[in-house]
């Protein structure tokens, strides 16, 4: 019964919001909000398409790739400067510097820098992602107990088994809460890089939605992109959950 009950919420809050866009096809122009049944037919045209479904799998492919490689970047930036005092005085305010750039001005960089479009696309979501996996983890390293570290010394362990057995445990949480934010930036950096030179992915896809003054489109790929989102959102959360079996069942997320 509590399991049926914890979706409630948001089927109600999603129910009521579909119901207002329904009423505002009723009473605005359907150029401008299509009713439910047209963005659904649009839906179903895409996934039921192949060479239009690769366009949202491409997306999900450059999703993953560079947050993959923004995560190995930042980790091993936080780390060391979690550790070290002297290389974090130095380090933080370019970590900052660097993530205070919008996203849309990497994208203009990158056009300016790069000619292949995957490139580009790949170095636009680094640039986004991997400031905020360095100071995530940053701070879960300076936030490891002393006393589970005095404890390791004192059983004579080896810098890799501190960090192992110790560092590694305690910080986990905390890697797996900086994905679940860098999901969502992620996917919002991607679909502004696609907007530029990609000619394949669902950035594009909006783009040609746009210059055909097709909202069914726009919605549907906008659809399909959050619930591409909810998936990764949902693998994260089984990975976090076996990761974390050995926490007792009230300490974890």
């Amino acid at each position: 019964m509590e399991k049926m009950r914890r979706p409630l919420p948001a089927i109600i809050s999603l129910g009521t919001l579909a119901l207002l866009w329904q009423l505002s096809a009723v009473f605005l122009n359907p150029l401008a909000t299509p009713p439910l049944a047209t963005i659904g037919e649009s839906i179903w045209s895409i996934v039921t398409d192949w060479d239009r479904m690769q366009h949202l799998l491409r997306t999900g492919v450059r999703i993953l790739g560079g947050l993959g490689l923004a995560f190995m970047i930042g980790a091993t930036i936080g780390i060391i400067t979690g550790f070290s005092n002297r290389i974090r005085t130095y380090a933080g305010p370019i970590l900052y510097f660097i993530q205070g750039i919008p996203a849309l001005s990497w994208v203009v960089f990158a056009v300016l820098w790069f000619q292949d479009s995957e490139i580009r696309i790949a170095f636009i979501m680094v640039m986004v992602t991997f400031p905020s996996f360095a100071l995530f983890i940053q701070g879960a390293v300076r936030g490891v107990p002393q006393d589970f570290i005095q404890l390791g010394q004192a059983f004579r362990s080896s810098g890799w088994q501190q960090f192992r057995y110790v560092v590694l445990p305690s910080i986990v949480p905390t890697i797996m809460s900086a994905w679940s934010v860098n999901l969502g930036n992620g996917v919002r950096a991607v679909v502004v890089a696609e907007l530029v030179g990609a000619t394949i992915g669902v950035g594009n896809q909006l783009l040609l939605a746009q210059s055909l003054f097709n909202m069914a489109d726009a919605m549907a790929w906008t659809l399909l992109l959050v619930g591409l989102l909810l998936i990764f959102q949902q693998v994260l959360t089984v990975i976090e959950s076996r990761l974390l079996s050995w926490r007792p069942i009230g300490e974890r997320a």
